[in-house]
C-alpha cells in the first residue's frame, strides 16, 4: 500500500510543483530551521529563483546573518531533502512595511 505523503508527492512532480511545495515549506518552517533567537529578529519572506528573501530587524543582525549564510544555506537545503536555495538576501525592515 503506497502512503499518502508519497501519492502526493507524485501528483506534485508530475504537474512540476515538488520544488515550489519545498520552498512554501521553507518560509513556513523557518522558525523551526533557524531556532528561536534568530526567529525572533527575522522572517522568511519568499523563494524567488533559488533566492530566499528575509526580513531582518536591524543592520547588526543582517551583518551576523551574512556570516551564517554558508551556513544557513547549507541548513535549509539538508532539510529541503535538494538544492532549493543558492543565496539568501537580507533585507532591513519589520513586517509593518518600515
Amino acid at each position: 500500500m503506497i502512503e499518502l505523503g508519497q501519492i502526493i508527492k507524485q501528483v506534485l512532480e508530475r504537474r512540476k510543483m515538488w520544488r515550489q511545495y519545498r520552498q512554501c515549506l521553507i518560509i513556513d518552517q523557518w522558525d523551526q530551521l533557524v531556532g528561536p533567537r534568530i526567529a525572533a529578529v527575522t522572517s522568511a519572506r519568499r523563494v524567488d529563483r533559488k533566492i530566499l528573501r528575509v526580513r531582518v530587524s536591524d543592520s547588526t543582525w543582517a551583518y551576523h546573518l551574512t556570516l551564517l549564510k554558508p551556513q544557513l544555506i547549507e541548513k535549509i537545503n539538508r532539510h529541503a531533502g535538494e538544492n532549493v536555495v543558492k543565496d539568501i538576501f537580507f533585507q532591513i525592515g519589520t513586517d509593518n512595511g518600515s
